[in-house]
């Protein structure tokens, strides 16, 4: 399982071979959202929403604050990278993609 953190701008190019996932929305407490994407964000920052996808089983899960909902932006972003796009200048959706492939 991989997960990515909304942070920074994400890149227009999908990975090749991104398989079509069943995505989940989660609306949680901000404590459990900032519990469950910390370990996605840099040292020092706080998270606003995190995805985590699992290619094996077919599925992208986004964690949201209900507390304290995202901006539309934000949203669209997690929605992008369940879609396979990854952050500007990043490779972490096509090296899952080739793992895929390659069995692990």
């Amino acid at each position: 399982m991989l997960a990515l953190a909304a942070c920074t701008a994400l890149g227009h190019q999908r990975a090749e071979g991104w398989p079509r996932l069943k995505v989940t929305e989660h609306y949680v407490s901000n404590a459990v959202m900032r519990d469950r994407c910390a370990r996605y964000t840099a040292f020092g920052m706080s998270p606003v929403a995190c995805s985590e996808f699992n290619l094996v089983a077919g599925t992208c899960d986004i964690w949201f604050s209900a507390d304290f909902p995202p901006p539309a932006a934000v949203a669209e972003h997690e929605r992008m990278h369940c879609e396979g796009y990854d952050h500007l200048g990043g490779s972490t959706m096509k090296q899952a993609v080739q793992a895929l492939h390659a069995g692990g």
